[in-house]
């Protein structure tokens, strides 16, 4: 088989990272407040495929990104700000208050969803072959951007019928 027919490409990925220490996961008020605040800023839709939790069959969920909660006590966040200030990653970051930000409290910027936060359904948050948590990121990414109808992995096809 060529490369120039659609293959199937099957990768085992295997992590092997060092987390920083860090307390035990909490549901924070700002982190459900603001969850509240993103899903009505993108219209209740998943960032992927724009199903809605009606659609998906699920609560819609919130994937802290671009920093992930457990990798809070490893950044180095005057390079994140930088980065944030600059728009590397969006106008929201970008306009994050950073004056009254501390690195020894980084949930405030980790937990707000309106900055740190992208939303999606169950399958593209956490699910086998599709969800950020499991697929190497340019396969996600592509995901948003497959057109219509093809089929992506074994069980998904590329559907956008509400973005």
């Amino acid at each position: 088989m060529s490369v120039e027919q659609i293959h199937e490409q099957k990768e085992t990925c295997q992590v092997d990272v060092f987390l920083p220490g860090h307390e035990p996961r909490t549901t924070t008020a700002l982190f459900t407040h603001s969850k509240k605040l993103l899903v009505a800023r993108e219209g209740g839709r998943c960032a992927v495929c724009g199903r809605t939790a009606e659609d998906s069959g699920h609560p819609l969920e919130s994937h802290h990104h671009p920093i992930e909660r457990s990798l809070a006590n490893m950044i180095d966040w005057r390079r994140f700000q930088k980065d944030c200030e600059a728009g590397l990653w969006g106008k929201h970051a970008q306009e994050f208050d950073w004056s009254k930000f501390s690195a020894d409290e980084p949930y405030s910027f980790v937990d707000d969803q309106t900055v740190n936060g992208l939303l999606l359904c169950a399958d593209h948050h956490r699910g086998k072959n599709e969800g950020i948590h499991w697929t190497p990121f340019p396969y996600f990414v592509a995901q948003r951007y497959g057109k219509d109808g093809y089929q992506f992995t074994p069980t998904e096809v590329i559907h956008h019928e509400h973005l």
